[in-house]
């Protein structure tokens, strides 16, 4: 989306594009004999060309010869998207219908071919819900981003989201409801589980990679076609804007949200990202921004989404209900609902879920209330993704081998490595990895560990816990290998063991023994202990999850009492104790977290997914080195967040010293585990860090996000085993009158290094990524519109430091020391400071 030019560049291209589809629409309807075209067969059409129905014609001419022969009443039909594929959806919607969620290819097939058959032959677009999968029904199940963004590569997590695209589009879907791109600081949040971290940097990369598999890696935005409509969908990133950032207790719609500052630096940059990146939607979020919902808020949506980050002609849709709630559940903040219609439009909302409201519309501009040109506006979006699609084009049925890339052996395998790759070693006192040979007997133990009472193979809270939330719905082809189903098939002798439950939302019958644990546990080489967080999607009760918001980061139900009572009888005896952790958010272990001084290893894994119990035994009996690194930091409870711990309310001073000033039990204030940490079966150590060019010049304008160095760093695995090290290089900048974070990420790589091997590592550096934002700059949006606020990158001296984490500048354990090796960067410019969008 203009990514490479000035902005005055772009203001005269905007308008020469506009004179030029002018144009293409009047050559195209006086010279239709020449052009290839596809004619629909229905009655209304047969024989007569429309530039829309034209596979080779632009997109917007498309859209704007469609829009110009639809009735008010067709217009407002495209603006609803709700309920499940079925059969009867063309007799039910002769008007026409945005879209329904996919189900199967066969649905899809059925329902197409009767849409064609109406007047003007509109296509239905099928969405999928692929935070971590393809969305339907039996899809592979990949790890949850809170997984994928602890696995730090960024190649792995575009090829998931190619997985997805590939599957959603053998299932008849077009559209996927992702990449996630809230930047979650406050893992009181119950769908922390969907987030990739709480930094800015890496959610951007992360969601970029992701786009990238879903979509394409071209970057021309929603008026280009994709580049293969077989195997690649549209992408409608969520949930816009600062959801996640946490606000009263945690709770997902309270409050005003972050200030304009830490709005535009922390949680609106990788909505930025996606825009420019070739992003072609989003969903808003559920809650407030300065006190105005996210679905009425015009500045969010259309001044900064749409004009500023460029995502001009892109498709904004509502999240569910969200337009009724701007009349019941914001205090009167819309009279009712054509008035709340009224006001999601105008702030730039497209498309309502499930569409009660918009379907106004038709009538709000007949009375005067609503003007056209905003429902035209709406509709062309909503036509433009069907377009890109080539929902138009392709009018055959699915091709029938495509049902082989569901559930496909690479696909799996890629699970599996992604459930290794995300997992995080905290703790290890030498007892991992379990020597395979040696251990007979296995004692699986916890409500997440397995089904209680079932077979393995049975979908349960367990298998739950570990898929995660928004996971498709079971089918013959899937299926959830837990972590007692994975030691069993190692040929173990095993016994389960639940324990105790698993807290808020285990549903299971069966409420365990904690005696009967303790005792398999002591009869056993080897207890693996499986605690963690239930998970589930909107809107049951769970300890995490939608609607799974907390005030607390402790394990719920016995889970503590279980643990301490292993852990006691186990002491001094043969059983080695393996504690693996099922969750969406860090945890906390009781008063002081004493407990976790007692625990021999442990492995945070997050929502692995459906081959995560393999993944954790590779882990565990050493088939595969952990890799993973925190990608937020772990509080040491509830009243940690918003801490220094974290890297985005870190402390401003040093006089500190690592404790709360004034503090008088001087407890520390650094976090349990920092961002970054994270433990391998192998060492590694960073030497000789050097920059391509310690001094640069740069001019203002979006150039800055193609202006990089390299930082480069040796890397030596000095262990005896093969791993992988992430490089984290971070900066620090100190501007006269300005305060800025102690450490910032602004790039990352992931290699594997052989035992005793040494690689030079090389980081590219985006200038860009080094910028701040200055809510007091004047300069303009992408259409050379005047703005107050801008990213600027400071001149001056930059502190580059890179190493295998990231320090917050002297906030830490000693026990998690982090040495970083350094680097001095000189930026000079006419201007100061330069500002770049």
């Amino acid at each position: 989306v203009c990514s490479c030019f000035a902005t005055t560049r772009i203001h005269f291209k905007n308008k020469m594009a506009s004179l030029l589809l002018l144009l293409f629409v009047t050559s195209f309807a006086s010279n239709n004999e020449a052009s290839t075209v596809n004619l629909y067969t229905h009655p209304n059409n047969e024989g007569v060309y429309h530039v829309y129905m034209d596979p080779k014609a632009p997109i917007d001419a498309r859209v704007q010869d469609l829009v110009s022969k639809m009735s008010l009443q067709q217009k407002a039909a495209q603006l609803s998207y709700s309920g499940c594929c079925s059969d009867d959806l063309a007799e039910k919607n002769p008007l026409g219908l945005g879209g329904v969620c996919a189900t199967t290819a066969a649905c899809r097939d059925k329902v197409q071919s009767d849409f064609r058959k109406l007047n003007l032959s509109i296509p239905v677009s099928f969405y999928g819900e692929t935070t971590h999968s393809g969305g339907a029904a039996d899809t592979t199940t990949f790890p949850m981003p809170c997984s994928q963004g602890a696995a730090w590569n960024f190649t792995m997590v575009e090829a998931i989201g190619a997985a997805n695209a590939l599957e959603l589009r053998s299932c008849g879907g077009d559209q996927a409801l992702s990449p996630i791109l809230q930047v979650c600081t406050d893992p009181r949040f119950g769908r922390m589980e969907e987030n990739f971290g709480e930094d800015p940097f890496a959610v951007s990369k992360n969601g970029l990679a992701a786009v990238h598999g879903l979509q394409g890696p071209e970057e021309g935005g929603a008026s280009t076609y994709l580049a293969d409509s077989k195997t690649k969908v549209t992408s409608q990133a969520k949930h816009y804007a600062a959801y996640g950032a946490g606000a009263r207790d945690g709770y997902t719609p309270m409050g005003g949200g972050p200030g304009e500052r830490r709005l535009f630096e922390v949680y609106l940059r990788p909505w930025r990202e996606y825009a420019l990146g070739g992003g072609r939607g989003v969903m808003a979020s559920h809650n407030m921004a300065n006190f105005i919902p996210m679905h009425a808020n015009k500045l969010l949506l259309t001044d900064t989404l749409r004009n500023r980050f460029g995502l001009k002609d892109g498709y904004i849709g509502s999240d569910n209900t969200n337009i009724m709630a701007l009349a019941t559940d914001y205090r009167g903040f819309a009279d009712n609902a054509s008035d709340a219609t009224v006001i999601a439009m105008e702030a730039g909302v497209d498309q309502d879920m499930p569409g009660w409201n918009f379907l106004q519309a038709a009538s709000l501009v007949e009375s005067g209330v609503l003007a056209e040109e905003t429902l035209n506006r709406a509709v062309s979006n909503v036509l433009r993704k069907k377009f890109a699609a080539r929902l138009f084009d392709d009018v055959g049925p699915t091709d029938p081998s495509m049902s082989k890339n569901i559930q496909s052996a690479a696909h799996r395998a890629l699970a599996r490595d992604a459930a290794t790759q995300g997992s995080i070693l905290l703790v290890n006192d030498g007892t991992l990895p379990l020597d395979a040979h040696a251990t007979k007997s296995i004692a699986v133990i916890g409500p997440f560990a397995g089904c209680a009472g079932s077979p393995e193979g049975t979908e349960c809270t367990a298998t739950t816990a570990q898929i995660g939330g928004y996971s498709p719905q079971a089918g013959p082809l899937r299926k959830i290998t837990t972590i007692r189903g994975a030691m069993e098939s190692r040929g173990f002798n095993v016994s389960y063991f639940k324990g105790c439950s698993g807290g808020v939302g285990d549903d299971d019958k069966d409420p365990g023994s904690i005696p009967d644990a303790v005792t398999g546990a002591t009869n056993a080489d080897a207890a693996v202990v499986v605690l963690g967080t239930v998970s589930c999607t909107c809107c049951d009760r769970c300890g995490n999850g939608e609607v799974g918001d907390r005030n607390s980061l402790e394990l719920e139900g016995q889970q503590l009492e279980l643990l301490e009572a292993i852990l006691n009888a186990t002491s001094g005896t043969k059983t080695k104790v393996v504690v693996v952790l099922l969750h969406g958010r860090p945890v906390s272990f009781g008063p002081s977290n004493a407990i976790l001084t007692r625990i021999p290893a442990l492995l945070a894994a997050w929502r692995p997914g459906q081959e995560g119990g393999y993944g954790i035994s590779d882990l565990i009996f050493g088939d595969a080195n952990p890799s993973g690194r925190l990608a937020q930091a772990w509080p040491r409870d509830a009243g940690y967040i918003h801490s220094p711990s974290n890297p985005w309310y870190q402390t401003h001073s040093s006089m500190t010293g690592g404790f709360y000033f004034g503090n008088g039990d001087r407890t520390p204030i650094s976090a349990l585990f920092p961002f970054a940490y994270g433990l391998s079966y192998t060492n590694f150590t960073y030497s000789g860090l050097t920059l391509s060019a310690s001094n640069i010049s740069i001019t203002a304008g979006l150039g800055l996000r193609n202006t990089s160095i390299t930082a480069t760093v040796n890397v030596t695995n000095s262990g005896s085993r093969d791993g992988a090290a992430t490089v984290f290089v971070s900066f620090q900048k100190k501007t006269r009158g300005v305060v800025r974070y102690l450490r910032e990420l602004c790039g990352v790589s992931k290699v594997h290094i052989s035992a005793g091997s040494t690689m030079q590592v090389s980081v590219p550096i985006v200038v860009a990524d080094l910028a701040r934002y200055d809510p007091s700059q004047q300069w303009k949006d992408l259409y050379g519109n005047a703005v107050t606020g801008a990213y600027v990158v400071d001149t001056g001296s930059y502190d580059m430091f890179a190493g295998g984490c990231v320090s917050n500048g002297g906030v830490w354990d000693d026990s998690k020391d982090c040495p970083q090796e350094q680097a001095t960067l000189s930026i000079t410019s006419s201007l100061s400071p330069v500002p770049f969008l």
